[in-house]
């Protein structure tokens, strides 16, 4: 018997980006793998990982099934932080997506870009369901990628924001990226100096800051009504404030337990998560109610992996349509 060759597509980060669907239509992409996870068409086991001997270094695989979309893949992501003083990434990713009807690989993509893309996607589609309606402002702790991309994606779902504060660790940094999307929206840009002036007041707060065992962010400063997104969870933000959270939602409460179970093993002995956890996909497919006005609510956006693999299926389809990529012959 004579089999077909398995020829995966190959597609790299610029034909990625040449045939990627926008902002706004990738949110609307997350938004129904949030739907169908919610609805039980999603098979998303959570991430597993190894831990080189590098401090903080981690490989996690990522699968994921999601029968409503049809997508089915695999993402690998590597991280090791300090590898930008050797000119390497810190982060890597690679996705696989398979056929669902036979289990033959499809495509192996650049992962990274994808990681991005829906990343903010989540936080957007977590603002639209849980922040106060037509926010006007929003605090970004931290302004690299995922700043950029949170201020540029959240702008697609909330025309309404006009104000934009912006903080990190180097001011020639804040001042830049203020500077650089200071005329692409209806918005004004602050960079300000402190964290504390990014979190008062907002009605959304974004923090995308580099790993690290002190909290940046305090419970003192965060105002009722705001919607806290830690990208950077769980660390980020001190123990009074997950004491003063109303409600925590959760794309993956088992991921949730593995910081729990690490915070009482020692890491953060006094961090306790709220007691009311609802997931964010039942927040999207509207099974529990939408946060009261007044409520401190707290998004952890983990990274589920039906989030990527439909993103990067869209992104397959489209390639595949205008003979974008190279096959390579595995067999």
């Amino acid at each position: 018997m004579s089999y077909r060759p398995v020829k995966p597509l190959i597609l790299n980060e610029r034909e990625i980006r040449q045939v990627a669907p926008s902002r706004r239509d990738i949110v609307a992409i997350v938004e129904d793998a949030y739907r169908m996870d919610a609805a039980g068409q999603a098979e998303v086991p959570s991430k597993i990982g190894v831990h080189p001997g590098r401090a903080n270094s981690l490989v996690h695989a990522m699968p994921a099934w999601v029968s409503g979309a049809p997508a089915l893949g695999v993402k690998l992501i590597s991280y090791y932080p300090g590898n930008f003083a050797q000119g390497l990434h810190d982060s890597t990713g690679i996705i696989v997506l398979y056929d669902p009807a036979d289990g033959q690989p499809l495509a192996i993509m650049e992962g990274m870009w994808i990681t991005f893309a829906r990343t903010a996607a989540c936080a957007a589609v977590a603002a639209k369901y849980l922040a106060r309606p037509e926010p006007k402002s929003l605090g970004l702790v931290g302004c690299g990628g995922l700043g950029e991309w949170s201020l540029l994606t959240l702008a697609e779902v909330f025309p309404s924001l006009r104000l934009i504060r912006v903080s990190s660790r180097r001011a020639e940094t804040r001042e830049a990226f203020c500077a650089r999307f200071a005329g692409q929206g209806p918005w004004r840009l602050e960079p300000v100096a402190e964290p504390r002036a990014a979190v008062e007041g907002m009605d959304i707060v974004i923090s995308s800051t580099p790993q690290q065992t002190e909290p940046r962010l305090f419970g003192a400063w965060w105002s009722p009504g705001t919607l806290a997104i830690p990208f950077d969870y769980p660390y980020v933000w001190d123990d009074a404030a997950y004491a003063a959270a109303d409600a925590l939602f959760c794309d993956d409460l088992a991921r949730l337990a593995v910081f729990e179970r690490a915070s009482a093993a020692g890491r953060r002995p006094g961090l306790r998560f709220p007691a009311n956890r609802p997931l964010l996909q039942d927040a999207v497919a509207g099974k529990c109610a939408r946060p009261k006005p007044s409520e401190r609510v707290i998004a952890m956006v983990t990274g589920i992996a039906s989030t990527d693999v439909t993103v990067a299926a869209e992104i397959y389809r489209r390639a595949k349509r205008v003979g974008l990529g190279a096959e390579i012959a595995l067999t």
